[in-house]
Order: structure tokens, then sequence, then C-alpha cells
């Protein structure tokens, strides 16, 4: 599967969304070059997917020809939270088209997504999972909230993937301090805690490089190179010698 994350960075008066997530496909070997994060074509918004690739490409790549193909999707005249109830029909109409599976081999379709972007209507980041209901049979929504407690209410956070429990132990980590966990929003300690979990040995399913997309408040959804460990790569896949990055922004890490 995968480790994606979508979160709110502020820092300053400075808030922006951040959606990351590693780079591999597990079949018979891991192959970490796959791009898991999606910028829509309308600009204030992300779609990523964790899970069963038979599922979750078809789902991307009809989630973008629905919106290039609704000039008032393309536009962003139809706000965001719209546009999230849209794309959840499509999806569930695509699954209606799936046929001819014995019933004693169905199985519920283990494939995530996480819509992240900004809505102009509300003046909010917002972040919503898309996951399937086995009750209903039918893909669902449900909004990411902040963490519990006082002090952490500007912490909005949501991860899909392999591991879960584990990336957000590790997330505590960076966040403690010797008065404890440190109160406000997040900076880039998700990206620490996504990086770690790479580098591990231990997650198998989790590797390769991490990809990255921004969403401005100006309605902007940026990729962005990730220059770490000597290794230039944009969107998961290594970039030759030669590819020159004047059109991308670069991110370098030292972590």
């Amino acid at each position: 599967m995968t480790l994606t994350m979508a979160w709110v960075r502020k820092v300053g008066e400075t808030e922006e969304m951040i959606i990351a997530s590693d780079s591999r496909l597990r079949s018979l070997g891991a192959w970490d070059a796959a791009p898991k994060i999606i910028p829509l074509p309308r600009g204030d918004a992300a779609i990523a997917f964790a899970g069963e690739t038979n599922y979750a490409y078809p789902i991307m790549l009809q989630a973008i020809n629905s919106i290039n193909a609704y000039g008032g999707a393309l536009s962003r005249r139809q706000p965001l939270a719209k546009l999230k109830g849209h794309l959840i029909r499509v999806v569930n109409l695509m699954l209606d088209q799936l046929t001819d599976i014995p019933r004693d081999l169905w199985e519920a379709p283990a494939a995530f997504f996480l819509l992240a972007g900004y809505d102009w209507t509300t003046h909010e980041f917002k972040i919503w999972k898309l996951h399937f209901d086995k009750a209903t049979r039918r893909f669902t929504f449900s909004p990411g909230n902040p963490w519990r407690g006082e002090g952490h209410d500007e912490k909005v956070l949501s991860i899909i993937g392999d591991e879960i429990d584990e990336a957000r132990a590790v997330l505590v980590e960076f966040l403690r301090t010797p008065d404890g966990i440190r109160p406000g929003a997040f900076d880039m300690e998700p990206m620490k805690a996504l990086a770690f979990m790479i580098d591990s040995d231990r997650f198998h399913s989790i590797g390769g490089h991490i990809q990255m997309v921004k969403v401005y408040k100006a309605l902007q959804c940026v990729p962005f190179i990730i220059s770490r460990d000597g290794t230039r790569s944009l969107m998961g896949r290594p970039l030759l010698d030669y590819e020159k990055s004047e059109s991308v922004p670069t991110l370098t890490l030292d972590y």
C-alpha cells in the first residue's frame, strides 16, 4: 500500500496545505517511482490515494475527466465542498459498472483517498477521506478533524495507508518537547515522520521517494521537486541529470 498524509501547515501568519506521500507500489517486488498525488485541474485541490491500484488509478483519472468536462468545476464556480459531493457520485456510479465477480470472490475495495484543498467560499483548508463502507457497499467521505486536546485544535491532519498508528506515534515524538507535545499548528513534523517511515527497514510497503504538493490560499496547487540524500525526484520519480527545474520549485530536505 503506501503512506499518504495531508495537513495544514502554519508558520507565523502563513497557512498552506501540504499533501505528501511515499512512492512505492508492491506486487512481486517494490517499484519506487509511483505517482500517488494528482493535482486537480481546477487548481485549488489535489487527490491522493493509498491501496489497490486497480481501483485507485481508474477512480482518480475519472475524477479528473469529470472536472475537465464541466466548466463550473474547472473554473471553481462549483465550490470544493460541492465538488466533493459530485466526485462521490462519480465514484459510486463507476462501482456500479463492476460486474462478473463471483459472489464468493467479492472483496471490499481496499482503496483509500484524500481530497485536500482550499475552499474559497468558506476561506478554509479542507481535507476529506474517501473510503469504502462495507455496510452500504458504497464509497463515502469523512472530514479530517483537528486533534483533540487543549492547545491542539489547530493541528489538522489526515493519514491513509499502512502503519497509520505507527506513523502517528512517530509524529508525536517529533512534536514532543520537555513540556509535553508542542501546542499550535503543524509545521513540517508530519513530513519528518513520513521520511522516518520511508527510511525504516520495518515497513516494506512504504518506501521510495517523497512526493509533495502544496495548496495555497491563492488557489494554486503546486508540485515540488524533492531534493533528498543527493537525489532529486518529482512526484515520486527520480529526475534524470539533464532534467532542469526552472518551472517547478524545489524543496531540499535534510532529514
